[in-house]
């Protein structure tokens, strides 16, 4: 009778044993990949990503796997990787520009409110009144205290560039994991969903798919969606003649991966074309500052509700939370992971059934 306690006991500590011990075999090769964990996560959130891809790709080139990885890789420069060269390079060509405006910026003065503007019924007097107001005191004082001085911001341009070649060595790591995750995907997909099934069994392995369906839905959406606005910016841009019209349209792009939406720096550029050019200018600029309205509202909630059914709060708050601790890579990784606790939340909480889940994602 005590030996089959005792062994019953044994079969009681047992599974917790070997789980801590996992637990700190999993700890600490987190420790020991720490240095290269943000090119693990880059290369594995891209490799989700163009999963797809590779697959079609391969039907294409006669079943060559090596072939369809290499198209692929060109592919992911082209959607992730050359825009933000592209951001560095333009602000690196025209840091001078940028550092004589921050110069004269805080002494800039709002010209006088047009006339028409004070017989708008109802709210003209009032547009007038604050308008005048920002005019005399408000406006320098304040961007004196936002506007960091230029020689500021040009050591902190100096100090990033100090750091390309630490950023040259991540982007060649991130490519290296792309490529093995994309040539062994087959048998990571296998390991995790063995682990899936293990932990959660069908539960656990429909999870696992809407992580996959989420990742990429988020990370195409915002990419394209920033990509897309960014490049009818800049044709905006350069069709009302504006001043630094691929410095704005980078700002754009940049404003679009955040989250903030495009269409508030084309409305910044249409007010101060209105004030400083003809007034054709102008008028072309708030004609695409509308259609960049209708973008930020339809077009990255279009492409990422093709694959999830995600909501912008999910989606803001993730980029914000994942672009302060993971970076670039950060903006997609942050809104899967905001989704799927969202997610387990709601099943938890009963809000959720298996069953909803299989007709959401069949297997």
């Amino acid at each position: 009778m005590t030996t089959e306690c005792h062994m019953e006991q044994e079969d009681k500590v047992s599974p917790v044993l070997t789980a801590l011990m996992v637990s700190c075999i999993l700890i600490a090769v987190g420790w020991v990949l720490h240095p290269f964990l943000l090119p693990i996560v880059w290369g594995a959130t891209i490799s989700v990503t163009f999963w797809p891809l590779v697959l079609r790709l391969q039907s294409c080139l006669f079943g060559s796997r090596a072939a369809a990885v290499f198209f692929t890789v060109l592919a992911a420069l082209l959607v992730f990787f050359l825009p933000v060269a592209l951001i560095f390079l333009i602000f690196a060509q025209h840091v001078k520009d940028i550092s004589h405006f921050m110069t004269i910026l805080p002494s800039w003065q709002l010209p006088a409110v047009p006339v028409w503007v004070g017989h708008i019924p109802h709210v003209g007097g009032r547009i007038v009144a604050f308008w005048d107001h920002m005019r005399e005191n408000s406006l320098p004082g304040l961007v004196k205290q936002i506007v960091p001085p230029p020689e500021k911001l040009f050591a902190v341009f100096l100090s990033s560039a100090g750091s390309l070649g630490s950023l040259l060595v991540e982007f060649g790591l991130t490519l290296i994991a792309m490529v093995l995750f994309l040539t062994h995907a087959e048998r990571i997909i296998d390991l995790l969903v063995r682990i899936s099934s293990r932990l959660g069994g069908d539960a656990g392995r429909l999870f696992l798919h809407r992580a996959e369906t989420t990742t990429r839905g988020v990370a195409l959406g915002v990419t394209l969606t920033a990509i897309i606005e960014s490049l009818f910016g800049w044709l905006g841009l350069m069709a009302a003649d504006m001043p630094m019209g691929s410095v704005i349209a980078a700002v754009m792009f940049v404003s679009c991966v955040l989250q903030f939406g495009g269409a508030w720096v084309l409305f910044v550029s249409t007010v101060w074309l209105y004030f400083t050019a003809p007034l054709m200018h102008a008028s072309i600029m708030l004609c695409f500052a509308l259609i960049a309205v209708a973008n930020d509202n339809f077009l990255q909630a279009f492409i990422i509700r093709r694959y999830v059914k995600i909501s912008v709060v999910v989606i803001m708050l993730g980029a914000f939370g994942g672009i302060a601790t993971l970076g670039f890579a950060g903006v997609f990784i942050g809104p899967t992971l905001l989704y799927l606790a969202e997610t387990l939340v709601r099943e938890w909480a009963g809000g959720t059934t298996g069953e909803n889940l299989k007709q959401e994602h069949p297997s």
